[in-house]
């Protein structure tokens, strides 16, 4: 460390400089008193530029250096244009900062940067919805005091990243993430983490779908093969025996042709195979038909009400519209205890839409169903669903088909109370008479 000089020093300093002025001055035949009188300005004047420059300095950045002579303008100008530089490289320094945490921003997943220690280091927004930190309180403080979870410490502690590693959210655990990590600099690593939830609900929806494809069609099939192994031609059975089988047969090929027909049904609304073949359609006709096939279906053990605003007609594809109509009143019929009501409504609204509604006072559904009710296949009760012969495809093609028409199912339901499916029809598939 270099030490500032005693006033002993800089006296003898400032004296061996000025001595040369003055024993020049003398030898010029200049007059001792006119001498110092010289020197003491030259030390004024510079005195003066060196307060020029300290006030400049200190007092005005980034202003115009004080006008000055000789070689104090030099020593201006020489500050001034270091001065120009390295604000020059400042501004592109920020410039590429703002990029960088503008990028880090626009990602789409979260990202951290943390040291050896495990101390974070910055973190963009992301990380702090997904992962429960916050900017820039949190900058020094351990990541695993956020993320807690046993097998993440040990995936810490390992150091093996080649894979990523899942983890429940810390904000909520519902959500599913995924994260890597990846070195940054030569002792800070970064993590980048996104939300994998919708992926792991679609492969266990197709987990689901093939275990129950194979379930609905291994049931049907087993009953024939084993009335087909008892129907020998050696062996013709009594008539009374013939019946029966023949009818379970039929019933089977029946259910088995059902679900081929849904699944098809289904794959062209999820692959926007349907073309919407728009036509009017009289409603008031086609529910009270609906209503009718329904009675039949319950053997008329429900109340079934209707509510129809008359001369309020749809465009769309009476197929389509049919299906859905008539697989949220077949569910009402199948799933609400005999002797209970359904109201069924169909009404205009102020916007110029019209909303149908299928309310029914059975068992109900609990809350933590409600979400996934319009997957394909997914049943509340496995074998009261069997009893009641129903698909499990219904819900899932009311909401594709509802889709053709912009609209959504809308679910609510209360245990022992009943449930509640309805959807609205925007004004532009609406025709009133």
């Amino acid at each position: 460390m270099r030490h500032l000089p005693n006033g002993r020093n800089l006296l003898t300093k400032v004296v061996l400089f000025l001595l040369p002025f003055f024993l020049i001055g003398i030898s010029l035949g200049i007059p001792v008193e006119m001498v110092c009188l010289g020197l003491i300005c030259l030390i004024g004047w510079n005195y003066h530029q060196l307060l020029l420059l300290i006030n400049w300095l200190w007092k005005q950045r980034g202003a115009y250096p004080p006008a000055s002579k000789g070689i104090w303008s030099d020593v201006f100008d020489g500050i001034y244009q270091q001065q120009r530089k390295h604000k020059k490289k400042r501004n592109e320094l920020t410039v590429l900062v703002r990029r960088f945490r503008l990028g880090a921003e626009s990602l789409p997943d979260a990202a951290i940067v943390f040291n050896n220690d495990r101390t974070l280091v910055w973190c963009n927004s992301l990380a702090q919805k997904m992962l429960g930190f916050k900017w820039p309180e949190d900058m020094g403080n351990r990541i695993d005091n956020f993320l807690r979870q046993p097998e993440f410490i040990e995936y810490l502690e390992l150091e093996n990243y080649e894979k990523p590693f899942e983890f429940p959210s810390p904000v909520n655990e519902l959500i599913i993430l995924e994260c890597r990590i990846a070195p940054f600099e030569k002792d800070k690593w970064t993590l980048i983490a996104r939300d994998i939830t919708q992926i792991k609900q679609i492969e266990q929806m197709r987990k689901d779908f093939i275990a129950n494809v194979s379930h609905e069609l291994r049931t049907p099939l087993t009953v024939m093969r084993g009335y087909l192994e008892l129907l020998t031609e050696s062996d013709v059975p009594e008539a009374a025996i013939w019946k029966k089988a023949h009818a379970m047969m039929n019933e089977q090929t029946i259910r088995m042709d059902g679900l081929v027909n849904q699944l098809l049904t289904l794959t062209k609304l999820e692959n926007k195979q349907f073309v919407l073949a728009q036509s009017k359609v009289n409603v008031v006709r086609l529910l009270q038909m609906i209503a009718e096939e329904a009675k039949t279906l319950s053997e008329n053990k429900h109340i079934i009400n209707l509510d129809i605003e008359p001369n309020l007609f749809i465009r769309s594809s009476e197929e389509q519209i049919r299906s859905a109509f008539s697989n949220l009143i077949f569910n009402a019929a199948r799933y609400t205890p005999a002797g209970e009501s359904i109201n069924i409504s169909w009404k205009a609204l102020d916007n110029g839409g019209a909303k149908f509604v299928c309310r029914d006072t059975g068992d109900g559904i609990p809350a933590e169903h409600l979400s996934r009710l319009t997957e394909r296949f997914y049943r509340v009760n496995q074998a009261r669903t069997r009893d009641s012969g129903g698909s499990g495809l219904g819900l899932s093609i009311v909401k594709h088909i509802l889709a053709n028409h912009n609209s959504d199912l809308e679910i609510s339901s209360q245990v022992n109370i009943g449930s509640t499916f309805s959807f609205t029809i925007p004004a532009e598939f609406i025709v009133k008479e």
